[in-house]
């Protein structure tokens, strides 16, 4: 790369991830005509209009990244083992959405099938010791401890977890690609500040382009909804990002919106289960366009009913919330890889 011999790899990589931007714009813009042709579409039932939206536009995402994935290890000459680990996990898990979006599984289902989606980050990591992941987990003000055996297993764990939760909170315009751009973008901050390896800068960099390709068209009032293939994807990128970036326990910090979602939803519900399955809703939809929480005391909890609770809002408002929440928590995981006290 010689026009690129005076900048440093951060840089490449930041340079080359911008352009999964406008790659993810045009494919979800492709996603939007092609699917709505065939009759591929949902109902937006937070408004009185009941629009019929594009369903499945959020593979845009998981392509995107595959192909830049490629793109940057072509151009850079890096190590192929990571990012084929990481590409094969993501595609994996878009496969297992987009049948579950054309199928309808059952809710266990999906659970079940993304721990599989795991197995190329830990088949690679014994393959290639040290190349994949590191088994020692860095606590904030602890230091290292190093999990030989216990940190392999958990990561399809990691996988499944991380997918799903994503998965669980995407109920309003916006909710999801907004608030997981917010966690890439701070991720990718802490990355840069505590000096994380170029790859990993640039896989972050790249998810956040791509959620912000596909943001243009989800955001409120949506023209595009993603679907199990692009939210079990974008989860699963994350998952697999904590574990190539080294940056576990501050993705746990950041992703706290979702975790404490899937927390409310599993605590009333008690088992794994697609919300089209359930048989109340957690929100009503009031003439003004108002949400508000539910009655009836069969409706699951989640973050978005806490939220209302009490103080009904506008979709708009509640996305914003939140943002916010998000906001706070990935400011909270900027600290703690600073904590970690280890360069990355």
């Amino acid at each position: 790369m010689p026009g690129m011999a005076s900048l440093d790899w951060d840089t490449i990589a930041i340079l080359v991830a911008l352009g999964a931007f406008p790659v993810s714009l045009a494919l979800t813009r492709f996603f939007m005509y092609w699917n709505s042709a065939h009759g591929i579409v949902g109902i937006d039932v937070h408004k009185l209009a009941r629009p019929k939206i594009p369903e499945m536009c959020g593979a845009a995402v998981p392509v995107t990244l595959v192909v830049f994935a490629v793109i940057y290890c072509l151009m850079t000459g890096a190590n192929w083992i990571p990012f084929t680990a990481y590409s094969l996990v993501v595609g994996l898990t878009a496969v297992v959405g987009a049948v579950d979006d054309r199928l309808k599984l059952r809710g266990i289902f999906k659970p079940l099938l993304t721990l599989f989606c795991g197995l190329p980050l830990l088949i690679l990591g014994l393959e290639f010791p040290g190349q994949v992941y590191d088994p020692t987990l860095r606590v904030p003000l602890f230091g290292g401890y190093h999990l030989h055996i216990i940190y392999p297993l958990t990561i399809l764990i990691v996988i499944s977890v991380t997918s799903n939760t994503v998965n669980m909170l995407d109920p309003l315009n916006g909710s999801m690609s907004g608030g997981i751009s917010i966690v890439s973008g701070g991720l990718l901050i802490g990355l840069l500040l505590t000096g994380g390896n170029s790859s990993s800068i640039f896989l972050y960099a790249s998810l956040l382009f791509s959620l912000l390709g596909f943001f243009y068209y989800n955001r409120f009032p949506s023209r595009a909804f993603s679907g199990n293939v692009g939210q079990l994807s974008i989860g699963a990128s994350l998952g697999a990002l904590a574990i190539l970036g080294k940056t576990e326990i501050a993705s746990v910090v950041a992703m706290f919106p979702n975790i404490q979602n899937s927390f409310f939803f599993l605590s009333r519900i008690r088992r794994f289960t697609e919300h089209r399955e359930l048989k109340a809703r957690p929100t009503r939809l009031l003439d003004d366009e108002r949400l508000a929480s539910s009655e009836d005391p069969a409706a699951p909890l989640t973050l978005v009913r806490t939220l209302v609770a009490g103080k009904p809002a506008k979709e708009e408002e509640i996305v914003s919330d939140i943002w916010g929440l998000f906001l706070a928590s990935t400011t909270l995981a900027v600290i703690t890889l600073f904590l970690t006290g280890v360069m990355l």
